[in-house]
């Protein structure tokens, strides 16, 4: 967890108990009841924008392959449009090579032919 999200947490969770304790005491004091109130949905809403603060997701991977051997780029075209593949168009996802072609939006998997 990050801190922001700690500190959020522990805000939230420290304005609910505060909260309670004002609508608990709050016998004949409208007083105490609105701020009892305003505790609570304050505390909650620290709840919730700790568990929507970015980060807490699957971060991205990143794939650095290192070859042992002279490697000759080629190009990628596009097998529906023939429009040149850029390298912001390829993504890795579960071990599958994507491109998605930004000229006209089709999807494809890349496999390696063997070279013999």
């Amino acid at each position: 967890m990050k801190a922001q999200t700690i500190i959020l947490v522990l805000s939230g969770v420290g304005l609910i108990f505060f909260g309670v304790i004002f609508l608990m005491a709050s016998f004949d004091d409208t007083n105490r009841i609105i701020t009892g109130a305003f505790l609570s949905i304050a505390g909650f809403l620290l709840l919730y924008f700790a568990s929507r603060t970015p980060g807490t997701g699957e971060q991205a991977k990143r794939y650095v392959v290192e070859l042992p051997s002279q490697v000759e780029i080629q190009s990628i075209k596009c097998p529906r449009c023939g429009a040149q593949i850029r390298a912001e168009d390829i993504t890795v996802e579960a071990g599958i090579t994507r491109v998605k072609c930004s000229y006209c939006g089709n999807v494809s998997q890349i496999s390696e032919e063997p070279k013999w």
